[in-house]
């Protein structure tokens, strides 16, 4: 057995790999380089307000990716402003600012604290 230092996204972790039938191995050929990441040349959005996915009712927001609602920042006659958050939807691990899309009244909230959407479904309406 031999043992090796990982390091996956900033986390080391030691593993040992145990060598068997290296007679009858199957030679390693390198592959030629394709490309190379560099994540600091990698650009990174502000993920963490998100505007509505457009629908064909301006006043009707709906998930942009699947998730778990978090909190509710705001109820059903609430009155908002365009750009204000009312919802806190976890995806990826990642807590996302829901804002309204207009200002006006929160007119229905079709969503609660701990359910789980899809991308898509409808989060709340504003008249």
């Amino acid at each position: 057995m031999r043992k090796f230092k990982v390091k996956i996204n900033d986390q080391e972790f030691v593993v040992e790999v145990e060598e068997i039938g290296v007679e009858n191995a199957t030679p390693v050929v390198p592959r030629p380089k394709i490309g190379h990441f560099d994540p600091k040349q990698e650009r990174h959005e502000d993920k963490t307000k998100q505007s509505p996915v457009p629908s064909s009712d301006k006043n009707s927001v709906v998930a942009q990716l699947p998730g778990t609602i978090v909190r509710l920042l705001k109820s059903e006659g609430d009155v908002v402003d365009a750009n204000e958050p009312v919802l806190i939807l976890e995806a990826m691990k990642m807590e996302n600012e829901i804002t309204a899309p207009v200002k006006g009244k929160i007119k229905r909230i079709h969503v609660k604290e701990g359910q789980k959407v899809a991308k898509g479904d409808l989060l709340f309406e504003i008249e």
